[in-house]
This record gives C-alpha cells, structure tokens and sequence, in this order.
C-alpha cells in the first residue's frame, strides 16, 4: 500500500475528528491536492524525465498539516505546505492556476529528523470542458528534490510522491 493512501486517509481522519472549521477545510484541502499527486506522477514519462519546477520561496510560512506514519520499521513525518490562496478552498471549488503543494518527507531517528526529498506540485493552466457539467481540468507540473537540493529524475524516487523514499 502506498505512503500516500496512508497520508490521504489520516489526513481524512484528522480533519473529520477536529472541531474547528478553517483546520478541517486545510486537511480537506490536503486530501484532494494528494489526490492530485497521485494522478499526476501516475503519468508516464521517460525513465530520466527531470521536472525543473523550483521549491517556492518562503514555502514553510504557509498553512501546514503534519503527520507521522511508521512503515517498514522506519518512522517518518511529512509536512504538507498548501499556498496561502488554497488553502481555505471549499470541497467544490477548483484549484486554481498557481496552487502550489510542497510535501516534505523526514526520516525519524533517536531525537533527529533527517530530511530526505521535497516534492513540489504547482498547477499552470486551467481549462474548463465545453460540457453542461462545465468541468474544469487543470496542468500540473511536479518535481522531486532529494535532501541536497539536487533534482531527482523520476526514476530514482519511484514515481515522486506516489511512493515516498523511505532511505
């Protein structure tokens, strides 16, 4: 089972089990931007694809929802930074264009926190269907960033956030 689906359904938990309304609309938030993650490094591209999108600036201010999991024998946090203008988006409202979503993944050790890869998700285009449903679709680029900084291709991190590197 993926980190992910274990990150979704806790994230899922805590916002149901909370009682104030802005932190269940944040972890609502974060259910559908990891919803997201997994659709979009479920895509397939090359073996040595590398995403050039940066680590937005000042990304640790933002709203926050952390989360612990234990898997293998190795605990480990995620932090989860949602941009500021998505973050008190109602369940129906579309993400809009520059909704950024940076996932940062530590290794938790004796009393350290070791941090090892950042993925960084920002939608860029928006588009809506010419259907009575009116759907909107939206472009997403990602990228996954080891604990140096140095761009991991997609095939080193197995598919980016879908399954988050437990070394």
């Amino acid at each position: 089972m993926s980190l992910t689906l274990n990150m979704t359904q806790q994230a899922f938990v805590q916002a149901m089990q909370t009682g104030n309304k802005r932190e269940q609309t944040l972890h609502i938030v974060v259910v559908r931007l990891l919803a997201i993650a997994l659709m979009v490094t479920d895509w397939r591209q090359p073996q040595d694809y590398t995403a050039a999108l940066p680590v937005p600036e000042g990304y640790r201010a933002w709203p926050v929802v952390e989360s612990q999991l234990e898997s293998c024998g190795c605990r480990q946090r995620f932090r989860l930074y949602v941009g500021p203008h998505a973050a008190t988006l109602s369940d129906d409202q579309p993400c809009p264009v520059g909704t950024a979503f940076v996932v940062e993944t530590y290794r938790m050790e004796a009393a350290d926190e070791l941090l090892v890869s950042r993925f960084v998700m920002e939608k860029y285009a928006g588009v809506m269907s010419g259907q009575s449903d009116r759907a909107q679709y939206g472009a997403w680029a990602s990228a996954t960033y080891g604990s140096a900084g140095d761009v991991l291709s997609m095939g080193k991190t197995s598919c980016g956030i879908r399954r988050l590197p437990l070394a």
